[in-house]
């Protein structure tokens, strides 16, 4: 089970499939060879969309926030196939990318022990929190209490000289929002308050101030607080797209929807219970109650930055 999970959590590690050539290979032989290319297994994963743009696909799987692409070509029908229909039954596959890229370059079926072990991970039904976390208040009491929660979150980012290991990942919007919304959440939890997520689907383009990332969903803390006359309000915090301060979840929405980085829309979005890791666009749930993949994924991100690093290998993660 374990095996299968660290394949499924959607990071890499390399494979090269390139052959030497023999020094006494024919000509046919080397010219075959020359045609190879060098993947990366993706791991076996769970494709939760697929749409064809511009002469090629556009592919989501589960947790991971980038786009993935494979090339609308007749060697690729099988592969396209494979992927639509699992996106359809949300069964796994085994994914192969192009080294240093974000292209598909091969697909092949799971094994019936994958989709078993899958289909008893993903649930639709939100699970209630722990003893604990029933005894935390849902609604910080005002303002100034949600700004210093704010100012405690912000000080456990990578590079900063306040931050405890692990640090959070808010300098690498790449991906991980999910680690970074589930850490953010037990800082709360911890200060004694609870928190709803909000997921947001689509075309997602985001500036950080210096570089533009693409995602296709996004998610970060959903919180409630008392304004100045009394009354609740929601806020979200998610310091890799606002340093400044808990933003309306509608101001959240619209970061991550930022024309200047290319076309982009929403699709959907949806609040959930704070204690959910990922909700897949069809409302599929995965959960990492005890923080293990949660805190290994950090660290796996915790030296990159900016918009264009590629992802690090985690397959040592897992639940």
């Amino acid at each position: 089970m374990k095996k299968f999970l660290l394949s499924m959590m959607v990071f890499v590690s390399v494979l090269s499939i390139n052959s030497c050539s023999d020094s006494n290979a024919n000509q046919e032989t080397m010219n075959s060879q020359s045609k190879e290319v060098t993947m990366k297994d993706f791991g076996r994963t769970v494709p939760v969309g697929i749409d064809k743009e511009d002469g090629k696909f556009k592919v989501s799987f589960i947790l991971s926030a980038q786009p993935y692409e494979i090339k609308d070509t007749k060697e690729n029908e099988a592969y396209v196939s494979m992927i639509t229909q699992a996106v359809k039954n949300e069964s796994p596959v085994h994914v192969f990318l192009k080294a240093n890229s974000n292209e598909i370059a091969k697909v092949e079926s799971p094994t019936q022990e994958d989709i078993r072990f899958f289909k008893s991970t993903l649930t639709k039904e939100e699970k209630s929190g722990n003893e604990v976390s029933r005894k935390l208040t849902s609604v910080i009491p005002n303002l100034a209490t949600l700004n210093s929660l704010f100012t405690q979150i912000k000080n456990q980012s990578c590079g900063t000289s306040t931050a405890s290991s692990p640090c959070i990942t808010f300098r690498y919007p790449v991906d991980g929002c999910y680690a970074r919304a589930h850490k953010m959440r037990q800082i709360l939890n911890n200060a004694g308050y609870e928190c709803e997520k909000q997921f947001v689907y689509g075309n997602l383009r985001a500036s950080t101030g210096t570089c533009c990332v693409s995602w296709v969903y996004h998610v970060a803390i959903l919180v409630s607080f008392k304004n100045a006359s009394g009354v609740v309000e929601k806020r979200i915090i998610d310091p890799s797209l606002n340093s400044t301060g808990p933003i309306t979840d509608v101001a959240w929405r619209a970061a991550c929807t930022n024309s200047t980085c290319g076309s982009t829309s929403v699709s959907s979005f949806a609040n959930t219970a704070g204690n959910v890791y990922y909700r897949s666009p069809s409302g599929s749930l995965l959960y990492d109650n005890n923080l293990v993949n949660t805190n290994c994924t950090l660290t796996a991100f915790s030296a990159l930055s900016g918009c264009s690093a590629p992802v690090p290998s985690t397959a040592h993660c897992g639940f």
